[in-house]
Formats: C-alpha cells, sequence, structure tokens
C-alpha cells in the first residue's frame, strides 16, 4: 500500500504553520556584558552558527543597546518581535525598563539573561510581572535559539494545533540554570529527529517547509501552567519532561511533578512521562509512578534525556504491544506499519488506536494528514 500526497496542497499546508517569527532581537547590555557573550565574535554570527547547525532556514537580526533610553528609542523605530535584557545597564534597572516595556507594547516578550545563579538570588519576588522569562548564560551560544524558538513556540502553538493538528512536549522546569541547559537539548533533539524522518524525495524548500510542523516546546513553571497546557493540548502531547519540585498553588511544592503525573495518568494513562530531580528520596517516588525517572546531577542527563526523546516521543520505530505491555513487533517506517496492520491482533490495534500511539507516530513524520 502507497499513501498518495498532492505536494502542492502539502507545501501550502505547512507554509500555514509558524506565522509568528523572531527577525528582530533587541539586547539590551552594557558594553562590557556584550563583550563577554560576543566572545570574540558577533552574537548575530553565534546564532547564525547556531541555527545552521539546527538546519533552521533563517536567523533573527540582533540590535544592540547599551542603555535603557536608547533601547526605548530603537523600540519605537524598529519592529521588534523580542527584547533580551541583562541585568547590568546604566541608566535603569532592568525592572523598571520592563515595566516601561509592558507599558507601551503589552505583548513584547522580555527574556532577562543572568550570567551565573548569583545574579538570579537578586531578583525580586515579582519579577513575572514585567519579565517574560530569565534565563542563564551557561557558554553555550545555542541558549539564543532555544530562547527564540522557546517564544515562537509560545505565540504559534494554539493555531498550530488547530490548523495542522502538530505536536507538542511539554516541559516543566522553574529553575532557570536547568531550563537554560536542557532546553537546547530538547531542540537539538526533536529538530534533527524532524529532519531524519522527513521523506527522502523531498527537495530543499519542501524539507524547509516540513520544520515548520516539527513538534512545539511549551515551557511551563508552575503546577497551574502545566495544567492549562495539558488541558489545552493533551490530544497532541507527545510526551511529558517534569522537574519533580516546582511551584503548586503559588508556593514550591516538593512533589508537585508527582501530583502532576498522577493527575496526567488519571487522564492519558500511557502518557509517556520522564520526571527529574536531584534529590534521592524524590527520585525514589518517582519511580513508583513512571518508568522514566533522571538524576539532574548525574554526568549522563543529557545523554539519557536525548534516548528518552527518541524512544518514547514517537522518533524511533513503532513498537506493537499487548495491553500488558508486552512487544509484539515494530515498524521502522511507516510501509512497514503498513504491512504489519495486516497480521497484528486486533486488540493491539485497539490499544494503539485509543491511546494516539499511531497519530503520533505519524504526525513526527510530518504526515499530520494521516494522522
Amino acid at each position: 500500500m502507497k499513501f498518495s500526497t498532492n505536494q502542492i496542497g502539502r507545501n501550502r499546508y505547512f507554509q500555514d504553520l509558524m506565522l509568528h517569527r523572531v527577525h528582530e532581537i533587541l539586547l539590551v547590555a552594557s558594553p562590557y556584558d556584550a563583550y563577554t557573550l560576543e566572545e570574540d565574535g558577533r552574537l548575530t554570527e553565534q546564532i547564525l552558527h547556531e541555527y545552521l547547525g539546527m538546519n533552521l532556514s533563517y536567523a533573527p537580526r540582533v540590535w544592540q543597546a547599551n542603555t535603557a533610553s536608547y533601547a526605548m528609542d530603537l523600540l519605537s523605530r524598529r519592529p521588534i518581535d523580542l527584547i533580551i535584557v541583562m541585568l547590568r545597564i546604566s541608566d535603569m534597572d532592568p525592572f523598571t525598563f520592563g515595566a516601561k516595556v509592558k507599558e507601551l507594547y503589552s505583548n513584547k516578550p522580555i527574556i532577562l539573561l543572568a550570567f551565573d545563579e548569583s545574579e538570579i538570588k537578586q531578583l525580586p519576588d515579582n519579577i513575572d510581572d514585567v519579565i517574560d522569562h530569565v534565563f542563564v548564560w551557561t557558554g553555550d551560544s545555542s541558549v539564543f535559539p532555544a530562547i527564540i524558538k522557546c517564544i515562537e513556540d509560545m505565540k504559534n502553538v494554539k493555531r498550530d494545533v488547530r490548523k495542522g493538528n502538530v505536536r507538542a512536549i511539554l516541559f516543566i522546569e522553574d529553575t532557570p540554570w536547568y531550563y537554560s541547559s536542557i532546553l537546547p537539548v530538547i531542540y537539538k533533539e526533536t529538530l534533527f529527529h524532524t529532519k531524519q524522518l522527513m521523506d527522502k524525495s523531498l527537495n530543499d524548500t519542501q524539507r524547509l517547509l516540513h520544520m515548520r510542523g516539527r513538534p512545539k516546546i511549551l515551557l511551563a513553571k508552575s503546577y497551574e501552567t502545566a495544567e492549562k497546557y495539558f488541558k489545552l493540548y493533551k490530544n497532541n502531547i507527545l510526551g511529558i519532561i517534569s522537574d519533580i519540585r516546582f511551584p503548586k498553588d503559588g508556593k514550591l511544592h516538593h512533589n508537585a511533578g508527582i501530583l502532576f503525573a498522577k493527575y496526567v495518568q488519571s487522564i492519558e494513562k500511557t502518557m509517556p512521562i520522564l520526571l527529574q530531580s536531584n534529590e534521592k528520596d524524590a527520585l525514589e517516588l518517582a519511580k513508583t509512578i513512571s518508568p522514566h525517572v533522571l538524576n539532574k546531577k548525574s554526568s549522563t542527563l543529557f545523554s539519557n534525556l536525548r534516548n528518552f526523546i527518541i524512544n518514547n516521543l514517537g522518533f524511533g520505530d513503532f513498537v506493537f504491544k499487548t495491553e500488558k505491555g508486552d512487544e509484539i513487533n515494530r515498524a521502522g517506517n511507516i510501509e512497514e506499519l503498513v504491512e504489519l496492520l495486516e497480521t497484528i491482533p486486533e486488540e493491539s490495534l485497539d490499544y494503539h488506536g485509543a491511546r494516539n500511539h499511531f497519530s503520533n507516530w505519524l504526525a513526527a513524520r510530518g504526515e499530520f494528514d494521516l494522522a
């Protein structure tokens, strides 16, 4: 059996996704901080290099302002899509600056970029009123594409799920250092495997268009935000990567991730959930909830995270199982999947069909019509 596809129609379909893109970035930083970021090379070149490495088709332009007053002037003259501000600017603290920007441009996202965790400890409790996210510069320029894609995904997810049935990965983490390190890994893996799974007959233009259908990464920093995303997109979520300790009901809750995992499992029993912590007791408790548990202090954290993404979020083989979890057979591509459908027991087909497994696996390969 072969699937015939109107390629022109599919191109138009993918063109209709990811309408909000970050084209112009304003970096507000002291000359010293800006120089530290550049590290003997222009920041734009670093971003361009990372974008090419991630197989992305464009890189945003970066405008730089050394003072808040010049930044406000640029905002009045340029169509800035994203503001990245650092702590040390001479004429205004970043929180007052953020408040001024939000007053004039309420929907313009503002990222505070810190150099280390000691800077984060200085931040006021009400920072979320004027700053959308706090990221930490770890010396790895891949954090910039992750910041940009995070903002784009937040802006595009509602429409792209509705129009294109695209999938999403829910990532729950409230500690800036960890999500600044982990988000780039998630993006690199999903982008790489999205490209690898594309139809090899596509030309370069078609492949770039298909990249717009990659899974969205939804960053949640509290139980309530995670719950909101899950309620909105539960039929399109490939899996969940979650910390265990994060805010719930306005307070830091030591087992919020456990509670959220139980909540998800009460609705979607087979949802892949990876629980992470650096606390021994929390890790032991997590093992009673999910088979996928990682120590955040482990030297193999990133490689184990990559393995979870490949094996559980639709990027690997489709593994036919019984309801008890025993493997029956596996398919490495769509053609093999179709052939096996004729031999797999009906109970297994019902099991996978009722849990969106076929749909998610096909969507990871850009086959949204089939999904």
